[in-house]
């Protein structure tokens, strides 16, 4: 079969028919004074995945959180008891939902809270995407 042809066999006369997307991509820096990290939050519909990393896509560590009561059940996927965990946690304690949060840069105990500050006020300011 040469490149452009058909393989002149049908198998459906299904039309197919393209909708909106039901996920939402929310990206965003965090600064303090100088560039700490990116952030990309993806919200599907009945759970979101928040990326935290640098200007290089990368993945260090991987952990799902799951809200149970006022607090979170977390599990480490990729690469335990790193700020992914607790980062998880509260937010999926914080949005009743479940959360998957991605990290590809290393969070000191110095650059945690500011990035979480900042992930705080984008929840504040567009809960749309969260």
């Amino acid at each position: 079969m040469n490149i452009g042809d058909s393989p002149k066999i049908t198998t459906s006369k299904r039309n197919v028919k393209y909708i909106k997307s039901s996920w939402n991509v929310h990206e965003f820096e965090v600064w303090s004074g100088e560039f700490i990290c990116r952030v990309v939050a993806l919200k599907m519909r009945d759970s979101l995945l928040v990326w935290v990393g640098g200007r290089e896509p990368r993945l260090d560590e991987l952990a799902l959180a799951v809200p149970h009561g006022r607090s979170a059940v977390c599990t480490s996927l990729v690469e335990a008891g790193g700020a992914a965990d607790g980062l998880a946690a509260r937010l999926a304690a914080a949005l009743t939902r479940p959360v998957h949060v991605g990290c590809g840069l290393v969070l000191d105990r110095l650059t945690a809270p500011l990035v979480e500050k900042g992930i705080a006020t984008e929840i504040k300011n567009h809960p749309e995407y969260f």
